[in-house]
């Protein structure tokens, strides 16, 4: 196995940082291309047939920038599309899905799970099916959350009373199912932790970008170089705030500069 140098990251926005963040404070000497499909978000609503276009065109960018890894930090993109994806590209793609489901059975003590996301997240069942091949006996809850991923991409803050209201909303679905933990089923969520947990506070939230960045090492030989990690960002809209966030959210890497990227070309 070659030492990884040159990593992709994609999402279909700001959830994705949630990932590239947690890869940053636990690995150094990582040269990382982040595209976050800004004039396509969310695409949780899409159909799977045009979640797998998107995918694979953000793929094909990657690709251009030469990369020689790439970590689907989407949700969505990992539950509908992973198979396809590697069936299509040659270069070794990972998934949240796995890590993310290892992290909860790990946590949970009553074995029931909850899973949040998307309506695509959530209607592809990937996550229940991971966990039931793991530990049959655990029961699992999938909720969609289609209004989380619009919110946060329009800057609402995890205490404005609209953000509040709306995770209420959709958390109280869980209301006497005796889940103890529960996976965020998109990488954009990690954003609302704090609103997450003041309203279920006996419950552990699986950050899965945070499960995955832990267990890289079981997908790549990572750098030994103790030197910053080097990250260049691109998005597919203008740059509508998508800095700003990033410079507020990420704390072990910087966000100096976007460039647009016309993404349909590929």
């Amino acid at each position: 196995m070659e030492t990884l140098k040159r990593l992709g990251v994609f999402d279909s926005g700001l959830g994705g940082l949630t990932v590239l963040n947690e890869i940053c404070k636990y690995n150094t000497g990582l040269d990382v291309v982040y595209f976050g499909d800004t004039a396509r978000v969310p695409y949780g609503s899409r159909t799977v047939e045009t979640i797998n276009r998107y995918a694979e065109q953000d793929v094909r960018f990657l690709l251009s920038e030469g990369v020689e890894a790439i970590l689907i930090a989407c949700g969505t993109v990992s539950t509908n599309c992973l198979p396809a994806l590697k069936r299509t590209f040659s270069l070794p793609i990972v998934g949240v899905i796995d890590a993310g489901c290892e992290a909860a059975l790990a946590a949970t003590k009553t074995n029931r799970i909850g899973v949040i996301g998307t309506r695509a997240t959530v209607n592809s069942r990937a996550y229940e099916r991971r966990i039931r091949e793991l530990r049959p006996e655990v029961r699992t809850w999938g909720v969609e959350c289609p209004l989380f991923v619009p919110l946060i991409e329009n800057g609402f803050a995890p205490d404005d009373p609209i953000t509040v209201m709306t995770v209420e909303r959709y958390l109280s679905a869980f209301r006497d199912t005796g889940v103890d933990t529960i996976i965020m089923g998109c990488t954009h969520y990690p954003f609302l932790t704090e609103t997450l947990e003041r309203f279920m506070p006996e419950v552990t939230f699986i950050n899965v970008g945070k499960a995955l960045s832990r267990r890289l090492t079981a997908s790549f030989r990572m750098p030994e170089e103790k030197t910053p990690n080097r990250v260049s960002y691109f998005v597919s809209d203008e740059d509508t705030g998508f800095l700003e966030i990033a410079r507020r959210y990420l704390d072990a890497v910087r966000a100096d500069n976007v460039q647009k990227v016309n993404i349909e070309q590929f």
